[in-house]
């Protein structure tokens, strides 16, 4: 999307994403590597600014009046995990048993990215490590084409 207007006295900005509404992005939603961990107290106008192409997701649908709530943090879900591409991190889902969320946790830490997280899914329960790597490396796949057309993207376009 291009960024329509930034308000920095709600630390939020509105989003072209070629909707009938603008998205709502909070300035909490928004990623930037280099300030991984320490992004509270930081100012909407240091980080983005009107005109500018952003990778957006949307995390809450168009309602009435409002628009769509938008988020940086990019999220890939897939049946049995969830990839994070600018997390970090490997977490599996309490939900699960110890002895399960622990086998899970050695099927992973081997073949899971450098860059970004993953969350492990309650429904990765009994998976397979193939099951578990196919799911991996499917979402990669995923994310590397996104991407790949993000940059090429004209905005507002659904990638």
């Amino acid at each position: 999307g291009t960024v329509d207007n930034v308000l920095p006295g709600m630390e939020a900005a509105f989003v072209e994403i070629g909707l009938e509404k603008n998205g709502f992005l909070y300035v909490d939603e928004i990623v930037v590597p280099e300030l991984e961990g320490k992004r509270h107290g930081k100012k909407i106008q240091d980080l983005i600014s009107r005109g500018e192409k952003i990778l957006v997701q949307a995390v809450k649908d168009p309602m009435k009046t409002k628009g769509a709530r938008l988020t940086t943090e990019i999220s890939l879900p897939g049946r049995f995990l969830v990839l994070v591409p600018n997390g970090e991190g490997l977490g599996v889902s309490r939900r699960l048993e110890d002895a399960e969320r622990q086998r899970l946790k050695d099927i992973l830490k081997p073949i899971a990215p450098k860059d970004g997280g993953v969350i492990v899914r309650t429904a990765a329960e009994g998976a397979s490590a193939e099951d578990v790597e196919r799911d991996l490396v499917f979402l990669q796949r995923l994310w590397k084409t996104i991407q790949t057309r993000a940059e090429s993207a004209k905005a507002p376009e659904l990638v």
